[in-house]
């Protein structure tokens, strides 16, 4: 999430970057009032940039699909984005109108914050006019997206462009987009748990994406990871739940041409109101098709930098140059156990 200003006198809103996501939309004025209160919206009277899409769509307005079935109705224009202190101007965008959650689902949009822009790797949005990254290549010195992120990952560092910006400079590993996936989706290889070194799913197939926190794994791979370890399964949570004094194993794995860590203190994800019992931020998917896909969510950004490239359709990861952040259990959030 990122503090943006959008618009000619700016206007700050609050964003999602989600690699996942194709599209820009933001909240409006355009909306119900009361469905607004209290949120930073967009006002595009206000705007002397703001101009409409002609011979686009019947009356500039669309439906944008979301992953969960829950579809927003937008009205779509063009308008200047400031992002990092850097104008980018005629970007197509939808001002949301009307938000529709699925059954399950939340019920507001975008997880609560104004607005979510898409750095998915596909290169259309409805109503067939450039998804973000596509729009703004010509404004850009290179076509790459990189997310320095830490456990605070609200904190993190969106940076678009040359990489030579970077703060943190170290070696890059490389991995190929997996071309049968429209996501940015790369495959992942356990290495190791602790001192075990026979993980029963070497490779796996996910989608790194920036708006779901877990990590999902094959459940063998997962059941492997808790073994020894006095833990319980959880149907309710779908992972496991442990003592929270109990040492979980460092987790190895590899991405290209590339090796990284996932320390053990950095596996739990809730506790307990007593701090006695914590569960794990990882995830288990029980599936049997081959081509399934998992998720890498964006818990384990907090470990290194990740670059999206869109001109060579390549995923980067880099290790951080500073220490990573420490933590304790009590840091946790705190949730009620069924």
């Amino acid at each position: 999430m990122g503090i943006i200003e959008i618009g000619s006198p700016a206007q700050t809103i609050d964003v999602q970057f989600d690699t996942t996501f194709n599209g820009v939309l933001v909240r409006s004025t355009r909306e119900n009032p009361t469905d607004i209160d209290g949120i930073l919206v967009y006002n595009s009277s206000g705007s002397r940039s703001w101009g409409y899409i002609y011979n686009s769509i019947p009356e500039n307005t669309y439906t944008q699909t979301f992953e969960d079935d829950a579809y927003a109705i937008a009205f779509a224009g063009t308008e200047t984005f400031n992002i990092g202190g850097k104008l980018y101007s005629d970007i197509a965008f939808g001002q949301l109108e009307q938000y529709y959650p699925n059954t399950s689902g939340q019920a507001i949009p975008f997880g609560g914050t104004s607005g979510i822009i898409g750095l998915n790797y596909n290169s259309m949005q409805q109503p067939l006019f450039p998804s973000f990254m596509y729009a703004i290549q010509d404004q850009l010195m290179e076509w790459k997206c990189s997310l320095n992120s830490s456990r605070e990952w609200q904190n993190g560092t969106w940076i678009l462009g040359s990489l030579e910006s970077l703060d943190d400079r170290a070696a890059i590993a490389w991995a190929d987009r997996n071309i049968d996936q429209p996501t940015w989706s790369v495959n992942v290889s356990a290495v190791s748990a602790g001192s075990r070194k026979n993980p029963p799913i070497s490779t796996w197939s996910a989608t790194v994406s920036t708006a779901e926190q877990s990590l999902v794994w094959p459940q063998k791979l997962l059941d492997w990871y808790f073994s020894g370890i006095d833990s319980t399964w959880s149907a309710f949570d779908n992972t496991y739940r442990y003592p929270c004094n109990a040492s979980l194993p460092d987790f190895i794995f590899s991405i290209g041409n590339g090796t990284f860590t996932i320390p053990g203190t950095y596996m739990p994800y809730q506790r307990d109101p007593t701090s006695t019992t914590c569960i794990s931020i990882i995830t288990g998917d029980n599936s049997t098709d081959s081509s399934h896909e998992y998720t890498f969510g964006s818990w384990w950004a907090q470990l290194g930098v990740l670059i999206l490239d869109y001109e060579h359709s390549q995923v980067g990861f880099m290790n951080k140059s500073t220490p990573l952040p420490k933590f304790t259990t009590a840091a946790l959030d705190i949730i009620a156990m069924n």
